[in-house]
């Protein structure tokens, strides 16, 4: 996690195709069967035996979990967005298996970016996240859209 104090970015302070990458994240057995042993409990991700008799081979993290890392790493990012609310994701795609000793780094851009129609207080900010492995290998993609707070209230 970052130190010092959050950066805060308004809705004017974000430009479109910007970019972001996040520090990186190390994925440990521990936490793969820790996370789906509560909220995905297949044996791919829970169970190291049979997960050798998988197309994977091995243990690999839940789609959900990768989803939570993303979610973790964005929130980290410095500067940081004036969030006043998630409105969505789409396209979430899980391209490749991430397992225990994979090093993940989240990269966002900017889309999309729009003011918002029914609140003038806000503008609404559209960012593609790539979650990639040690190898550069795409493991996650999504976009997410966020209700992002006016520095100057209209």
């Amino acid at each position: 996690m970052h130190d010092g104090p959050i950066y805060t970015e308004y809705f004017e302070d974000i430009k479109l195709h910007q970019q972001y990458r996040s520090r990186e994240y190390f994925l440990n057995e521990k936490e793969i069967i820790d996370f789906a042993t509560v909220w995905d409990p297949q044996q791919l991700h829970i169970d190291k035996e049979s997960a050798k008799n998988t197309k994977f081979g091995s243990l690999v993290a839940s789609g959900i979990h990768l989803v939570a890392i993303g979610q973790k790493l964005a929130n980290e990012m410095r500067p940081r967005p004036a969030w006043i609310a998630g409105l969505g994701w789409e396209k979430v795609q899980f391209l490749a298996p991430a397992r225990s000793g994979d090093v993940l780094v989240l990269e966002n851009e900017v889309i999309m970016k729009r003011e918002s129609e029914s609140d003038r207080s806000a503008g609404i900010v559209c960012y593609a996240a790539r979650l990639l492995n040690q190898h550069n290998k795409l493991v996650l993609t999504y976009e997410g859209t966020a209700l992002i707070e006016r520095r100057h209230k209209l």
